[in-house]
C-alpha cells in the first residue's frame, strides 16, 4: 500500500518529515560492515610473487651480438659469423624471429639447460615463420622455471648508409635549384 501525502508550499518540511523514509536502507552500522567487507576483499587479491624477467638479444652485425637479462649485460662468445653462445644456467625454450627485409630467412635462439647457454644462430633458411624482428616473446621462454620474455633485435642486416644513387641525384637537384635562384635574383637587381 502507498500512502500519498499531500504536500503544500507552507507546510512542506513537517508532513515529509512524518511519512517519508519509515525504514532507511542503509543504517550506519550497514556501512561499516560494508566498508570492512570492501577492504578485506582489496587485501586478499593475489599479487605476483616475482617479477618477469626480460632478455634482450641484440645483433649488430654479423659477428658480433649483445645479450642483457634486466639490463645488465650477459657474456657471450662468437663461434663463428652468424652464431654465438649467451652463457644463461636455467634458460629453456626456442623461438625464432623472421629477418628484416629478407624471406625465409630467421634468426633464431635455442636454450641449451645442459650446457648452461642459450645457442644463437642468425640468417638460417627455413620453412617455418618467426615473430616480427623486435616483437617481444612472453610465452617460449623460462628461466628456472618462471616466465621470461625475450626479444630479438637485428640491426645487422639494416643498411647503414643511403644509396648512393638517390644521394647524388638529390644533391644535384638542390645545386640546380640554387643555381637558378642565384640567376633570378641576379636578374631582378638588373631590371
Amino acid at each position: 500500500m502507498i500512502d500519498v501525502v499531500p504536500v503544500s508550499s507552507t507546510n512542506f518540511g513537517a508532513q515529509l518529515q512524518q511519512s517519508c523514509c519509515p525504514m532507511k536502507i542503509f543504517k550506519p552500522s550497514t556501512l561499516v560492515s560494508l566498508g570492512i567487507a570492501f577492504a578485506a576483499a582489496l587485501v586478499t587479491q593475489p599479487m605476483r610473487a616475482t617479477a618477469i624477467n626480460t632478455l634482450v638479444i641484440t645483433e649488430n652485425s654479423s659477428t658480433t651480438l649483445t645479450a642483457t637479462l634486466n639490463n645488465n649485460p650477459l657474456g657471450v662468445s662468437n663461434n663463428g659469423p652468424d652464431g654465438w653462445f649467451v652463457a644463461l644456467a636455467g634458460f629453456a625454450g626456442q623461438q625464432s624471429w623472421t629477418e628484416p627485409g629478407a624471406s625465409g630467412v630467421v634468426n633464431s635462439v635455442q636454450g641449451q639447460p645442459f650446457s648452461n647457454r642459450i645457442s644463437i644462430a642468425s640468417d638460417l633458411g627455413s620453412v617455418l615463420s618467426g615473430l616480427a624482428d623486435g616483437t617481444m616473446d612472453t610465452t617460449s621462454f623460462t628461466l628456472n622455471g618462471s616466465a621470461l620474455s625475450v626479444t630479438f633485435f637485428d640491426k645487422g642486416d639494416v643498411a647503414t648508409a643511403p644509396d648512393t644513387g638517390s644521394t647524388l641525384g638529390l644533391l644535384s637537384l638542390s645545386v640546380v635549384a640554387l643555381l637558378g635562384a642565384t640567376r633570378l635574383r641576379f636578374l631582378q637587381l638588373a631590371a
